[in-house]
């Protein structure tokens, strides 16, 4: 009819659920150069009373440490001196920033960020999956276990019975109370060493226990099951690339001390500072993958799986394919909580900790998906509904690439 209106409807497709299409491929020789190349990456430590500021750009290192209201009295006066004095705003009232540059340092904001009780919600996806969390309040709300640290310490310790006793009686006390100082204090009446082998022990007992699983078992997964790669430091350390810890201790951060290692370096020699930051920056972008990395693109490949990574180089993609680097906005802009339960298994690589909430997001969209982690130890994440492949993921890999391959 003439002069009327004809309504079509609107032919929309539904996105396509990208965690079932398998990694982007790079093809060419110079992509893989260009992955490889330096390009941006900063890190950001910060504690109550400072922040350090370390980062790359344009082929350039710097760092920036920031003291707020004072400086330490530690430090001389010729120290002092090295530091600008500057005035910045934290909300309604304004902050004095001690600030100490080295490099072409990105301008700063303006305004301090108030402290945030939810920053953790701005950096994470959802809560972390971590049944480490409160595990030594449970230890310690149980009189039995005093018994049982006892013996441990007597394990590990050369202390008198009568110290242990006292020890132990003094810990549970001070976990009950929360009382901070006197847990530091009382850690430091024996090495790092023996802290580490007693939470070791501890977590033995306290955290669930996931199911054991042997190589045959997985690839009678990756046959009938969808999957989803997750890979965390574990997988890259074999190649010379630190992780987080390592990086801390290299260039000497500690956040609890008013004067750290990284800030005498600072202050002494900025340049060692920059050395050793250039150092991972470029083991970072230039070391070549691993065997795992190259037997995992091509897994991925094969099973049309994404691989997601915590790790910051290009490992991956120096094996051809692109892992894609999680963070909470990434998740929200791209991937449907739907989609996630057409994901069977998440098998994680040399992953200790579930640091974005991304596993805990998935248990919670997917309460039937499952985790199997391949791990030399048991990762915080697993519960005993899940499965751990316990070695070297520089071995395990590879091998499951063939045992693939061949079945």
């Amino acid at each position: 009819m003439e002069g009327e209106k004809m309504f079509y409807l609107e032919n929309r497709e539904e996105p396509k659920n990208l965690l079932l299409e398998g990694p982007e491929i790079i093809l060419s020789e110079e992509e893989r150069k260009q992955e490889g190349q330096e390009g941006e990456m900063s890190f950001s430590f910060s504690s109550g009373t400072k922040r350090y500021y370390l980062g790359h750009k344009d082929s350039k290192p710097f760092f920036m440490i920031e003291y707020f209201d004072s400086l330490p009295d530690e430090l001389s006066e010729e120290e002092k001196e090295k530091f600008t004095k500057e005035t910045r705003k934290q909300g309604e009232t304004e902050k004095t920033v001690y600030v100490l540059k080295n490099g072409e340092v990105p301008e700063p904001k303006e305004e301090i960020e108030t402290p945030d009780q939810n920053r953790s919600k701005k950096y994470r996806i959802h809560q972390s999956r971590d049944f480490e969390r409160g595990m030594i309040d449970r230890f310690v709300a149980d009189d039995a276990n005093k018994q049982i640290m006892s013996e441990m310490l007597a394990k590990h310790s050369t202390l008198k019975p009568e110290e242990i006793s006292q020890i132990v009686k003094q810990t549970f006390e001070a976990y009950r109370k929360q009382d901070h100082e006197a847990i530091y204090a009382l850690s430091s009446r024996f090495s790092k060493e023996i802290a580490e082998k007693i939470m070791v022990e501890i977590r033995k007992r306290m955290l669930p226990k996931p199911q054991e699983i042997e190589m045959a078992q997985l690839v009678e997964i990756l046959k009938d099951k969808k999957v989803l790669f997750y890979t965390g430091a574990g997988i890259s350390m074999a190649s010379g690339v630190p992780n987080m810890d390592q990086l801390q201790e290299t260039l000497g951060i500690e956040m609890s001390e008013k004067i750290d290692g990284l800030l005498k370096r600072a202050v002494a020699n900025p340049q060692s500072v920059i050395d050793s930051w250039e150092e991972f920056i470029k083991a970072a972008f230039e070391k070549p993958a691993t065997p795992a990395h190259q037997s995992l693109g091509r897994l991925a490949q094969k099973l049309k799986s994404q691989i997601f990574t915590e790790n910051v180089d290009h490992l991956q993609e120096r094996a051809g394919v692109r892992a894609i680097y999680l963070t909470r906005s990434w998740l929200k802009e791209n991937v449907q909580p739907e989609w996630l339960k057409d994901i069977d298994v998440v098998i994680t690589v040399g992953l200790s900790y579930d640091d974005k909430g991304f596993l805990g997001w998935y248990k919670e969209n997917n309460p039937d998906g499952k985790i199997v982690a391949i791990n030399l130890s048991q990762p915080s994440y697993l519960d005993s509904e899940d499965f751990i492949l316990r070695g070297d993921c520089q071995k395990e890999i590879p091998e499951l690439e063939k045992e693939f391959t061949v079945r």
